[in-house]
Parts: structure tokens; C-alpha cells; sequence
């Protein structure tokens, strides 16, 4: 499976670098790019491959920082269901351990409970007789 995803992203990362290097031309042209501030303007000449970079990281980050308060939750989440599990499974090793203690005296009250029905039987033997 793993020689598939590396063959998989092999591939990918070659079709990238195809296409980069079929428009190298295009995305080597540079390109001003102006910022008003209203106090004061900037000017920036780029190449176009180097804005469109940036424009992706810029994608990526904004992506990112919106996904940052469901992963808090999440964890969040997580570390209480874990927190119950933990108790959850105390209580089934207690109770376990309270089941183990009685199975010995249960297996004694039916034994008692088999003896008190012989003497019954007994006594109805007798009233037969």
C-alpha cells in the first residue's frame, strides 16, 4: 500500500512539474502588484508563478487557522469520552471483582438451596408413608 501512495503522489508531483515546466514562460512574466493603504501605496513586481505561489500559501494558512477551532474541540471531545472510558471500565473492573467475590457463596446458596429442598422432599415421603 505504501509503494502505491508514493507511486501515486510520484505521479502527481511529475504532472506538476509538467505543466510548470510547459508555462515557464508564462509564470516567469513579471507583474506589478499595488497596495493602497490610504496612507501610503506600495508597488511590488513579482513574476506571476511566484504571486500564484503565494496566493496558494496564503489558501493553505486561511484554511488552516478555520480549522484550528474544530480540531480544539475535538481534542477536547476526545479527552472527556477518554476520561469517561477510563471511569467506565473501573466500574466494570469493580463490579467484576465484586461478581468474582460472590461467585464462590452463590455457588454455596445453591447448594444450600438443593439441600433445603431434599429435606422437603423427605418430609413428603413421610407423609406418604
Amino acid at each position: 500500500m505504501k509503494k502505491i501512495k508514493l507511486l501515486l503522489w510520484l505521479i502527481i508531483l511529475g504532472l506538476i512539474a509538467l505543466v510548470v515546466y510547459q508555462n515557464l514562460k508564462f509564470l516567469m512574466t513579471p507583474e506589478t502588484i499595488r497596495i493602497n493603504l490610504w496612507i501610503q501605496q506600495y508597488n511590488i513586481e513579482l513574476n506571476i508563478g511566484v504571486i500564484l505561489l503565494g496566493l496558494f500559501l496564503a489558501g493553505l494558512l486561511i484554511s488552516y487557522f478555520f480549522s484550528l477551532t474544530h480540531r480544539f474541540r475535538a481534542r477536547k471531545m476526545m479527552r472527556q469520552l477518554s476520561e469517561e472510558l477510563t471511569l467506565e471500565r473501573k466500574k466494570v473492573a469493580e463490579l467484576e471483582s465484586r461478581l468474582g467475590k460472590q461467585a464462590p457463596s452463590s455457588g454455596n446458596a445453591a447448594s444450600v438451596s438443593a439441600e433445603s429442598s431434599e429435606p422437603s422432599a423427605s418430609v413428603d415421603q413421610q407423609h406418604q408413608g
